[in-house]
């Protein structure tokens, strides 16, 4: 994972068995959903320790992320299920916006 962000929790699609991306924290705790390509399957693990683990819908190991996103973004398909979902970003995110738009106009 690149540096400055750290392992977050997935972003799952509303049947709650497939996995659309993970939602990470970059340097400066904004919110952020790296969004995956394909939706991976929630596979049930036998140990009660572990919350699931998940796979690739081909089956293969490797997990392809599409687009780091901040910002709001609509109608997020799973490409195993059809359901949608959006994404809207934290307060942290809003802030940081408003922040970069404030010193682009020179009002800061």
């Amino acid at each position: 994972m690149e540096s400055g962000r750290r392992e977050g929790m997935a972003w799952m699609c509303p049947s709650r068995e497939h996995v659309l991306g993970q939602v990470v924290r970059d340097g400066s705790g904004v919110r952020q959903l790296l969004l995956y390509r394909h939706a991976l399957t929630l596979t049930p693990t036998l140990s009660p320790a572990d919350r699931g683990t998940f796979s690739p819908k081909g089956g293969g190991d490797d997990v392809e992320v599409m687009a780091v996103v901040e910002g709001y973004v609509c109608d997020v398909r799973c490409d195993i299920c059809g359901r949608m979902r959006t994404w809207v970003p934290g307060e942290e995110a809003i802030k940081k916006l408003l922040e970069r738009i404030t010193i682009k106009d020179g009002t800061e």
